[in-house]
């Protein structure tokens, strides 16, 4: 074999070496990122599920408050009807009472 031909067979080995070398690389560089991605979608997951989570908490609380205002409407509505029917009374007591005394 000649010097030349060492020379290739020497840079043909040394390359293989390294293309294995890089493979391995890239194989594990591979799978790092699976699990880096895998890791993001988890915890994407996790964080809709917390948002989720507070989106139906805020709309009970609203709901809670809108029942709480109804109830206070509904209450300030009596209490306003009472109140008219009490001065429609007063007012035809006294009318009946002028009309009487009149006479």
């Amino acid at each position: 074999m000649t010097d030349i031909e060492r020379d290739t067979e020497r840079r043909i080995t040394a390359l293989e070496s390294n293309v294995k070398s890089l493979i391995a690389e890239m194989r594990d560089f591979k799978t790092e990122i699976r699990q880096q991605n895998q890791m993001r979608a988890n915890e994407l997951r996790d964080l809709q599920k917390r948002q989720d989570a507070a989106q139906r908490k805020h709309e009970d609380d609203i709901r809670e408050i809108n029942k709480k205002i109804d109830d206070k409407f509904d209450k300030i509505s009596g209490q306003l009807q009472t109140m008219a029917l009490t001065t429609i009374l007063g007012v035809g007591a006294i009318v009946w009472a002028i009309v009487s005394a009149v006479k």
